[in-house]
């Protein structure tokens, strides 16, 4: 990633905190390879394409997920009609589940390791303590596993906190095809059509909300990669770095 200068740099990849500055988690994960991302810039007319539906996705899942956090603090939102289908379908899962959030968007800081981010929410969730990191994505994929194992080893610093576990509860919206398992998702003002065979013309059912909720386990494996993600950060960006006296 390009910087301008030392102050850019730090504002992008950090937060500074009592005096300290400490380098974000999300951006410490971004040094790993992305195959998705890479196939969606490849499935672009152009890069500058593909950077305005990333710009306005982003903008479509920072939506979500401020109504989301809105509502699990007891806030009148507002939900406005192009989002209503996956906060329907959140409003459902809070009413088959569980929730008690304990803390909402709090910043944690590793002093151990050097690194700061923000949590989603550390709630109670059917019984079990743990770290809830909602995503708009299409999927659930990997790399969030890293991410949250920095949330839960920051905690773990918290003497104060039993063990905990991790879960990603992704929420998103999409159109099934009355024909066939196809699914139509448009974000970003792009159409993207997955899981069709091929045969079918496709007629589109209503957009409806998904939301699918997954434990990660395995914290010890993560947490070894996420610090390893550290490491190749900290040589990728040495010289912005030595500048600060990082």
């Amino acid at each position: 990633m390009y910087y301008a200068n030392v102050s850019h740099f730090k504002s992008v990849s950090g937060y500074e905190i009592d005096g300290i500055w400490y380098p974000r988690v999300t951006a410490i994960v971004s040094i790993k390879a992305k195959p998705a991302l890479y196939r969606f810039y490849a499935d672009q007319a152009s890069f500058s394409a593909a950077e305005k539906v990333k710009s306005i996705s982003a903008d479509e899942g920072t939506l979500i997920h401020d109504t989301i956090e809105g509502i699990l603090k007891g806030e009148k939102v507002v939900i406005l009609d192009s989002i209503r289908p996956a906060i329907d379908g959140f409003l459902n899962f809070l009413n088959k589940n569980k929730i008690r959030p304990i803390r909402i968007e709090e910043r944690l800081v590793s002093k151990k390791h050097r690194y700061a981010g923000t949590i989603d929410m550390l709630a109670e969730l059917n019984g079990k303590l743990g770290v809830v990191d909602i995503k708009t994505s299409y999927a659930i994929y990997r790399d969030y596993n890293i991410q949250t194992s920095a949330y839960i080893e920051a905690l773990k610093e918290d003497s104060g906190l039993p063990d905990m576990t991790r879960w990603i509860l992704r929420v998103d919206q999409a159109q099934t095809c009355l024909k066939c398992p196809a699914k139509l998702r448009i974000k970003g003002g792009g159409e993207k059509i997955r899981g069709a065979d091929g045969q079918c013309d496709h007629t589109w059912g209503p957009l409806t909300g998904e939301v699918e909720l997954r434990e990660l386990t395995d914290f010890e494996n993560d947490i070894k990669a996420f610090l390893a993600c550290k490491s190749l950060w900290e040589w990728e960006n040495h010289y912005w770095l030595k500048q600060i006296g990082y």
